[in-house]
């Protein structure tokens, strides 16, 4: 079978910017039907991007990917021809081309491949999201995200804290000492009245993106959280699915006397 692809110059720098997303965090690309869902490195989060505007439904897997991400620049600012062949009972390879030079890249092992592809009901199982049990749901501007990126550098942390109390929630970090702290965003309504906090990678809100990051977050099993992050590169929708745990900090203030 071949799968050929054209893209444009800048097609193909939405395409390395997609890929390039997830490259700090697997070690490779698993896009099948011009999908990519898998899991990170550290297995508590799940990268989705649909890249199907840009390759349709090629099936692309990539190994060793920011070894390849770093080759793939040499293609910037040309037009791009993606060429799969994935013959029958052979080995299959894939090639990079334009009008000056090409890159092929034999076909990986998918048994080997350290960040496999999901299908959707592996990711349904793993991440249970009904409406009854969403717990907040906030639009998280590109300014603030930002700063939360400026600030995770800055404080060298990895998590973020969501701390709700009873009809209100805000996001804060604080460095590992203790010292130092920031306050992203406050008065975020909730869906349910809670006291408690969660603590979950700060990666969904401080990769590349263009959007405005939609957070949900959900209540799915007792003292656990499942969160989705949705935003764009360009045209391209990407979302992130993480679980976190929900540490009760006491009974919510009533207003009843």
């Amino acid at each position: 079978m071949e799968q050929v692809v054209n893209l444009d110059s800048e097609k193909f720098d939405e395409f390395m910017r997609c890929i390039s997303v997830v490259k700090d965090h697997c070690n490779d690309a698993d896009i099948r039907g011009g999908v990519l869902r898998q899991r990170a490195n550290e297995n508590t989060s799940v990268f989705e991007i649909d890249m199907t505007p840009l390759i349709e439904d090629v099936d692309l897997p990539i190994s060793n990917l920011k070894e390849k991400i770093e080759i793939l620049k040499m293609f910037s600012d040309q037009e791009v021809t993606i060429t799969v062949y994935a013959p029958e009972g052979e080995n299959g390879y894939f090639v990079f081309s334009d009008q000056y030079s090409s890159l092929k890249f034999g076909m990986p092992d998918l048994e080997y491949m350290d960040n496999k592809f999901m299908t959707e009901d592996e990711l349904n199982a793993v991440f249970s999201m009904d409406e009854e049990d969403l717990i907040l749901s906030a639009e998280i501007s590109k300014f603030i995200s930002d700063r939360m990126k400026i600030v995770s550098g800055g404080f060298n942390i990895q998590t973020v804290e969501v701390n709700i109390e009873g009809e209100e929630a805000s996001i804060l970090a604080a460095t590992q000492a203790g010292d130092q702290h920031a306050s992203f965003m406050t008065g975020i309504i909730t869906e349910k009245i809670l006291q408690c906090n969660s603590h979950m990678v700060i990666t969904p809100f401080i990769i590349d993106h263009d959007g405005d990051i939609v957070f949900k977050m959900y209540n799915t099993q007792p003292g656990v959280t499942s969160n989705r992050f949705s935003t764009t590169i360009a045209s391209i929708d990407i979302n992130m699915l993480t679980r976190s745990a929900l540490v009760d900090t006491g009974e919510p203030e009533s207003d009843e006397e």
